[in-house]
């Protein structure tokens, strides 16, 4: 997608229109005429709040998209009035349209207004903003990561499920429970794969919160000893065949300390030159924030926004007290953390006829139908 844009900026969508068809002609790729009626041109109105790639003037642009009506299910840019999201549009006989329509192309960004991208451009853009969507400055208590959440923090898949349980693990220690609760959360649905120390870290008010936005997770104590009873009875040697080596630096970090050991010993025998995971099993697992030199080492408490600037100094580990990984359950450790993420954006089929992915074009209609 990031090929096909001219324009790559974060804005915040004032308004959403659908334009008649007389002002424009749609051609789709194999549109099937019963199908046409439920093709609309939607006209968003955002205002540009920080540019990521190219170059636009003006504070408030139109941004068009070719947007099914009919009957359907799956992911689509479903979007709001008042939300922050990420645009990739090209120009387009003189309009900026959408790279992709209907399906997925605009991501929401949730954790709230900022004003460049973490790294410089020797990075890869797709890594940048990935890393943009887990940058939470400051300390500031009333912070909050709203709705989806994580879900889209990673569009261009650019970091592992490793580097993620790093972030997660250092968000949860923000002194703001609008972001160190949906944290904890992401580290709890991994259930099986045993990252979920930070359940222990939440006082009964975080956990009455876990359920926001209607998720389902971790209602109880219960249902987190019932997890961990189900981690331990598989077996280390189990969970260690059945895993690739990016599960298995999250096995290095399991909050079963005795499990945790076998997997550090595994580790080292295995892997002795690569010294990128969870142990030594005795001290508290690696957790990561993001600043301006990208996902550094967090040691300690949250830091204040003064070290969060360009001064920032890099640091080596996570927090001196004692805490082990967390993240979702798979059905099956081969499948992977990956797997496990992403179910939580299932794919569903379309009820409706089936509808073209390649991008309509969007066009002036000649004057003869304009008059």
């Amino acid at each position: 997608m990031l090929k096909r844009a001219s324009l790559v900026f974060v804005g915040v969508i004032q308004g959403q229109h659908f334009d008649s068809w007389p002002l424009f002609r749609l051609n789709i790729p194999g549109q099937e005429p019963d199908s046409a009626k439920y093709w609309k041109v939607l006209r968003r109105e955002v205002r540009v709040e920080t540019i990521l790639r190219g170059s636009e003037s003006r504070p408030v642009v139109q941004i068009y998209e070719i947007f099914w009506m009919g009957a359907t299910s799956g992911d689509w840019n479903l979007t709001h009035d008042g939300e922050r999201d990420l645009f990739l549009v090209r120009l387009e006989n003189g309009r900026y349209h959408v790279v992709r329509d209907w399906w997925r192309s605009i991501f929401p960004v949730t954790s709230g207004p900022h004003s460049r991208l973490p790294l410089d451009e020797s990075h890869p853009l797709w890594e940048r903003i990935a890393l943009m969507n887990w940058w939470v400055p400051g300390n500031d208590p009333t912070a909050r990561i709203t709705y989806p959440y994580f879900g889209r923090n990673d569009p261009g898949g650019m970091l592992s499920a490793w580097r993620t349980v790093k972030l997660e693990r250092g968000l949860v220690q923000h002194p703001s429970r609008g972001i160190r609760v949906p944290a904890c959360r992401e580290l709890l649905f991994l259930r099986g794969w045993g990252q979920d120390e930070c359940w222990e870290k939440l006082s009964d008010g975080d956990r009455a919160h876990l359920s926001d936005g209607g998720s389902y997770c971790c209602i109880s104590a219960n249902d987190i000893a019932a997890t961990r009873r189900g981690t331990e009875n598989r077996g280390t040697l189990w969970w260690w065949k059945h895993s690739d080596v990016d599960n298995r630096r999250l096995l290095t970090a399991i909050n079963n300390p005795r499990m945790r050991s076998e997997f550090c010993y595994f580790w080292s025998k295995e892997y002795p030159n690569d010294h990128d995971n969870g142990c030594p099993a005795d001290q508290s697992p690696p957790a990561t924030i993001v600043t301006e030199r990208g996902d550094v080492p967090l040691i300690g408490r949250w830091p204040g926004r003064r070290l969060l600037g360009p001064a920032v100094k890099d640091r080596a580990t996570l927090s001196s007290e004692p805490s082990w990984p967390k993240r979702r359950q798979a059905a099956m450790p081969s499948a992977g953390v990956a797997a496990v993420r992403s179910t939580r954006s299932a794919t569903f089929k379309p009820t409706a006829k089936p509808r073209p992915l390649a991008t309509g074009r969007l066009s002036r209609a000649p004057a003869s139908i304009l008059r």
